[in-house]
Formats: structure tokens, C-alpha cells, sequence
């Protein structure tokens, strides 16, 4: 069972506003020195910058859950710098459906939902 998520940022105001603009949440920074999170409100996760935490394509791929239709937020992402890896595509009835972005930092991010 996934209990906490960290998605690395080079920038963490260019990806706050990102998330935040697109799950339309507030998200709280947290400046802990050479160690910044930010809080994603409504999720176990959070953004993080640090010298040991690199934004990439590669290693775990990580989904989000999400009320809001996949399609809205994959083309929300591309209109906030974002693009599109794998558009939304149904799983199973019993699942929902999944899509795959590249948030502004060069991040895969998944997103599950319902609908």
C-alpha cells in the first residue's frame, strides 16, 4: 500500500502553480532550509526540491486520483506547459480510466478516475 508520494521540481513555484492550477487546489510550502515540500491538498503527496530529488521520465510511475474527467486535466496540463503521453483510456469498468502527462518539471505523472 502506497502511503506517500514525492515528486521532485527544479523549480518549486513553476510547480506549484502547475498542480495548482491544475487539481484547482491550494498547495502549502514548506521551507525546511535546503529541503522545500509542498503539500498537495486532497493527496498523500507532496512536491519536493533538493539537491538529491531530479525530475525525470524514468523509475516509478506514480498515478493520481482524481474526481475531475482525465481528459479535462490532460488538456488543462498542455495549456499550463504540460504534455500529453498517453491520452485517457479505459481499464476496465471496474477500474476506470488512466492517462499519462509530463508535468512542468519533465515528470511522468499518471491520473486515475472513475469517469
Amino acid at each position: 500500500m502506497i502511503t506517500w508520494f514525492e515528486i521532485p521540481v527544479n523549480s518549486m513555484a513553476r510547480a506549484i502553480s502547475f498542480y495548482e492550477q491544475l487539481f484547482e487546489t491550494k498547495i502549502h510550502l514548506q521551507d525546511l532550509g535546503d529541503f522545500k515540500l509542498a503539500i498537495i491538498k486532497g493527496q498523500m503527496g507532496c512536491l519536493v526540491q533538493h539537491k538529491a530529488y531530479k525530475p525525470s521520465h524514468e523509475g516509478v510511475l506514480i498515478y493520481i486520483s482524481t474526481s475531475l474527467p482525465i481528459n479535462d486535466l490532460l488538456a488543462k496540463a498542455e495549456s499550463l506547459g504540460g504534455k500529453v503521453l498517453r491520452p485517457s483510456a479505459l481499464i476496465s469498468d471496474d477500474f476506470g480510466y488512466t492517462g499519462i502527462l509530463e508535468d512542468c518539471e519533465g515528470n511522468r505523472i499518471g491520473l486515475h478516475a472513475r469517469q
